[in-house]
C-alpha cells in the first residue's frame, strides 16, 4: 500500500526518531525498594486536613482529580472533612464548588476556599445589593454555549468586554479588552455585587501586573506588584503594599510572605493543622511558613528531573527548594517507588520521603456499553508536556494499516489550534477527533480496546489506573514517571520507548489486530487496577499522618 505524501514523509521521520534519551552513562542506576506492606487502617488524628493549591481551574484535570478523590476517600474511609485551599484568589470558586457539589463530584466533607478570604476585614458594605444587569448600551452580546459568559462587541464589531455570571445568576467576573483583543483589566466581584478585586493586565503577556484587593467596605486593603519573565513568563512578587481604612500605604514587603503567612494564621487558629502542598508554585509561601501547630506534606504529582528527563542529577529548579529542605520538612510524598529511588540517589535517603500511590476507584460500568474494537482513546490535557502530536503522528501510521481504526482525544488546552491543523494535515479527519474536556471518561473507556499516552514526564498519571480498572489496558510510552510502575509490559498492558512513534503505532497494530491479546491484556488490567484500592489509600495515609501526629506539635 503507497501511503499519501504526508504520511510517508511522517513515516520517514518515524525511521530516524530515537528510541527517547539515552541514559547518561555515568548516572547511577538507584535501585528501586518495593513499597512498605499496606498498614492497617487507623484513625485519623483530630486535625485540620487542608490542600493548598494555586488555583482550581474548572475543566480540571489529573492533579485536581487526585485532590478531590483523596477528599473523598479520606471522607468515606475515616469519616474526615477536608479543605481545598487556592492561594491565587479567584471569585469563580464559590460558583465552581456549586457545580462541583451539583455534578455528585464533591459532597459535603469537601470545602473550597480562598486563602486570602481570610486577610482581616473588620468592614461592612451598609448600601443596597450592586445590580450588573446584562444589557450594555450600544453593545450586542453573544453566549458561550457551554458557560454562562457573554461577549459583548460594539457596532463596528469589534470586542469590548465579556461577563461571567454565577449558579444564581450574579455576575462574578467582567473582563476588558482593547480593540486588538489585549486583556486590559479583570473586574471580580462579591455574591452581592461589590468589588472584591481588580487585576490590570501585561497586555503582551496576559498575566497581571498590579492587583487591588478590597475590603467590604470598597477600600483597597492591599495591592501586589507582578513582574514576568519575558522568556518563561513566569510571575514574581516585585512589591506588596497595605493600605489603612483612610486608604493610605502603611506597609511595603517585597514579597506575599506577610500576607500568605498571616490569612493561614487566621485559617488554622489553634487547631492542629496538616496542610498538603500539592504545587510547587506554593512551596516558596510554605516552607517559609512556621507554626508549631501545622505541619506541611509536600506532595509530587509531575516529574522532578529536567528535560529531556535521562539524568537523575538535573533537578527542576521548582523542585529544588522541597528537595534541599527534605530534612527539615514533615514529608515528601511520591507516587512512585521509582521516583523516590532517583531522588535519593541525588539527595540520599531521607525520613521524610514516602511513597503513597494514587488510587482507583471501583469502576461504574454503564449497562449496555459495548466495546468497539477499532476505537482508541486518549485522557490528555492538550498542552506542550502531554504531547499529543506524538499520539496523532503514531495513529496515522496506524490507519496506513488499519483503515478502521479511530483515536478519540478527550482534554482542553492552549494546543487545541495546532493539534486540529496537525489532523487535518495528516488526512485524518475521520479517524482522529478531538473530542474536548469529558465529565464521563468512563463511557470511553468502557467502549474503548485501547488506551495511550505519550507524555513527556508525569508523576503518576491517573489515567493509567482509571483505564486499566475499565479493562482497557494502557500502551503508553517508558516515561518517567508512573507507567513502569504500574504496568507489567506484555502483561496488563504494553510500554514502548520513550518518544518512539512508530514502535508505539506498532503496538497498536499488533494489539487491535490480536483479540485474543487483547482479552488477556483486559483481565489483567482490571486485577492490576485492584492493586491500587481506595482502602489501601486510606490505609497508608493515616498511617503517615499518626506517625508525625506522634513525633509532636512543638
Amino acid at each position: 500500500m503507497k501511503l499519501p505524501g504526508p504520511l510517508r514523509r511522517l513515516a520517514r521521520k518515524a525511521r530516524t526518531v530515537v528510541q527517547g534519551p539515552p541514559a547518561k552513562k555515568d548516572a547511577p542506576k538507584p535501585a528501586v525498594r518495593p513499597l512498605e506492606p499496606v498498614p492497617e487502617l487507623t484513625p485519623f488524628p483530630k486535625a485540620l486536613y487542608l490542600y493548598a493549591v494555586n488555583a482550581l481551574p474548572r475543566a480540571y484535570a489529573g492533579r485536581s482529580a487526585s485532590i478531590i478523590a483523596k477528599a473523598r476517600i479520606f471522607a468515606e474511609q475515616a469519616g474526615v472533612e477536608s479543605r481545598l485551599v487556592t492561594f491565587l484568589h479567584s471569585t469563580e470558586l464559590a460558583d465552581i464548588e456549586h457545580d462541583l457539589r451539583e455534578r455528585g463530584v464533591i459532597g459535603d466533607t469537601l470545602r473550597l476556599e480562598c486563602l486570602h478570604d481570610y486577610y482581616p476585614d473588620d468592614t461592612t458594605w451598609d448600601g443596597p445589593d450592586v445590580e450588573h444587569p446584562l444589557e450594555e448600551p450600544g453593545l450586542h452580546w453573544v453566549k458561550d454555549p457551554d458557560w454562562e459568559i457573554y461577549r459583548f462587541f460594539d457596532a463596528e464589531g469589534v470586542y469590548r468586554f465579556y461577563k461571567r455570571y454565577d449558579y444564581a445568576g450574579r455576575m462574578i467576573v467582567r473582563d476588558f479588552f482593547s480593540p486588538n483583543r489585549a486583556r486590559t483589566l479583570r473586574e471580580e466581584f462579591r455574591p452581592n455585587g461589590t468589588l472584591r478585586r481588580r487585576v490590570y493586565m501585561d497586555l503582551h503577556h496576559n498575566l497581571p501586573r498590579q492587583e487591588i484587593h478590597y475590603r467590604a467596605d470598597q477600600t483597597p486593603s492591599f495591592t501586589v506588584w507582578w513582574v514576568i519573565d519575558p522568556e518563561t513568563q513566569q510571575r514574581s512578587v516585585e512589591r506588596v503594599t497595605v493600605f489603612d481604612h483612610e486608604a493610605r500605604p502603611v506597609e511595603v514587603h517585597d514579597s506575599l510572605d506577610p500576607i500568605n503567612h498571616l490569612c493561614l494564621d487566621r485559617l488554622i487558629g489553634d487547631d492542629h493543622a496538616f496542610i498538603m502542598c500539592e504545587d510547587r508554585y506554593l512551596d516558596r509561601y510554605l516552607l517559609s511558613y512556621s507554626r508549631a501547630n501545622a505541619k506541611s506534606i509536600y506532595v509530587f504529582h509531575n516529574a522532578h528531573i529536567k528535560e529531556p528527563y535521562n539524568d537523575i542529577t538535573a533537578i527542576r529548579p521548582g523542585f529544588r527548594p522541597v528537595l534541599e529542605a527534605r530534612d527539615r520538612v514533615d514529608a515528601v510524598v511520591f507516587l512512585t517507588a521509582t521516583q523516590r529511588a532517583e531522588a535519593e540517589a541525588r539527595y540520599g535517603r531521607a525520613d521524610s520521603f514516602k511513597v503513597l500511590p494514587h488510587s482507583v476507584r471501583p469502576p461504574k460500568e454503564e449497562p449496555g456499553v459495548e466495546r468497539d474494537p477499532n476505537l482508541v482513546v486518549m485522557m490528555a490535557r492538550l498542552d506542550r508536556q502531554k504531547q499529543v502530536d506524538h499520539a496523532i503522528e503514531a495513529f496515522a501510521m496506524v490507519v496506513a494499516k488499519l483503515p478502521k481504526a479511530r483515536l478519540e482525544i478527550y482534554g482542553k488546552g492552549p494546543d487545541l489550534p495546532a493539534l486540529k491543523n496537525l489532523v487535518s494535515d495528516l488526512g485524518l479527519g475521520r479517524q482522529v477527533k478531538l473530542m474536548g474536556f469529558t465529565k464521563q471518561p468512563n463511557l470511553a473507556y468502557q467502549r474503548a480496546s485501547l488506551c495511550i499516552m505519550s507524555s513527556r514526564y508525569e508523576g503518576a498519571p491517573l489515567t493509567l489506573q482509571e483505564s486499566m480498572s475499565y479493562g482497557c489496558p494502557v500502551i503508553s510510552y517508558d516515561l518517567r514517571y508512573g507507567p513502569a510502575d504500574i504496568i507489567d509490559d506484555g502483561v496488563n498492558g504494553l510500554l514502548v520507548p520513550y518518544g518512539n512513534r512508530r514502535a508505539l503505532a506498532e503496538r497498536i497494530v499488533a494489539t487491535l489486530q490480536d483479540p485474543a491479546l487483547l482479552q488477556r491484556l483486559s483481565a489483567a488490567a482490571r486485577v492490576r487496577a485492584a492493586d491500587f484500592s481506595e482502602e489501601a489509600f486510606a490505609a497508608r495515609w493515616s498511617a503517615l499522618f499518626t506517625e508525625l501526629d506522634a513525633k509532636g506539635w512543638d
